[in-house]
Parts: structure tokens; C-alpha cells; sequence
């Protein structure tokens, strides 16, 4: 069985999902809060407060797998984050995340199309939610991948979806980006 680590893992949804699919699986999230609904919500997974800011309470090449759903464009900063994801994955193992797509996210829209600024320059953007404020760090695509590859990582693949489709009937803007890299 595969060994994963659901790295802000939020309410708990995909790690009970990869717990129902024959994974070992345990979600961790800086967020006490989360990690209380993701206790209610799915009692019989494994649950940690972890601030993925600093070491983290798991062995050397425990898991084959850490999976990042939408939680690097929040933390700043990735340094140590990507760090320990290495020391905590196996040899050959992966390390899949997604972001929201750097390039599209905070750009205007116009009646014809797209227009794009700042892409390159990096930016902290405060935004309202139904929780209270959240902190966004804006950084390039080239950022991620040389901060991620710098720590030993080789990017396997990358994916990028075209959910706007549904949203804004602009099948040819990608809303997020997919990214999976191994370790060596």
C-alpha cells in the first residue's frame, strides 16, 4: 500500500479519499480549526497539526507519496516546506501539488480576451473569505519550478486543465496548474 501525506490537507477530503482508494494516508494541516473538521468529518482517518513552515513531526523517507493541494500560493515562505517534503519522501517517490495558474489567477479580463501584468514581479494579495482574510503569494511558474528543483526534485509533469470552461466560457485560459515531481 501506498504511503501519502495529505500536506494541508484543509477539511479532509482528499484524504479520506485516498483512504477509501487503499492508501495509508494521514492529513496534516496548520490550521487546528481544519483539522477539528476534518476529525468530525471523517473520524476514522489520521489527522495532524502540522505548521508546514517548519520540521515536520514525520520520519526520513516515510512516505511514497505528498500530495499539495492548493497550499504553496499560501505559505511563504517555500523554502524549508519543499525541504522537508524531500526528506519525507522515499527514494523514487512523488510529490504532486497544485496551485492556482500564476499566470491567469489576478490577471484583468477584457471583452476580447486576457491582458496579463505583473506576471514576473512577485506579489502578496490579502483576500476575503468566508473564514476571515487569507494571504495569497503571487510568484511566476519559473519560481516554483527552480525552488522545487534546486532542493532535488525532476519535474515528471505538468498539467494544466481548462477549467474555465465552466466558469467563464474561455476553454483556452487554464485555472490551475498540476505538477508532479520524484525524487531521486
Amino acid at each position: 500500500m501506498l504511503k501519502i501525506l495529505d500536506a494541508g490537507c484543509g477539511s479532509g477530503i482528499y484524504t479520506d479519499l485516498f483512504t477509501n482508494n487503499g492508501g495509508i494516508v494521514i492529513g496534516c494541516d496548520g490550521s487546528s480549526e481544519m483539522i477539528k473538521i476534518a476529525k468530525t468529518t471523517y473520524p476514522l482517518n489520521q489527522f495532524d497539526v502540522v505548521d508546514l513552515l517548519d520540521h515536520m513531526p514525520y520520519e526520513n523517507d516515510e512516505f511514497v507519496i505528498v500530495f499539495c493541494n492548493l497550499v504553496l500560493m499560501d505559505i511563504d515562505p517555500i523554502d524549508s516546506t519543499i525541504s522537508e517534503f524531500y526528506r519525507i519522501i522515499k527514494n523514487g517517490g512523488s510529490f504532486f501539488f497544485s496551485i492556482l495558474h500564476p499566470a491567469f489567477y489576478r490577471a484583468v479580463w477584457e471583452n476580447d480576451g486576457k491582458k496579463i501584468k505583473n506576471y514576473i514581479k512577485p506579489l502578496v494579495i490579502e483576500q476575503k473569505a468566508p473564514w476571515g482574510v487569507t494571504v495569497h503569494y503571487h510568484r511566476s511558474i519559473s519560481y516554483y519550478f527552480n525552488k522545487i528543483s534546486d532542493k532535488g526534485f525532476s519535474l515528471t509533469k505538468m498539467f494544466e486543465p481548462n477549467e474555465r470552461e465552466r466558469m467563464e466560457n474561455r476553454p483556452d485560459i487554464p485555472l490551475f496548474l498540476f505538477v508532479e515531481y520524484k525524487k531521486n
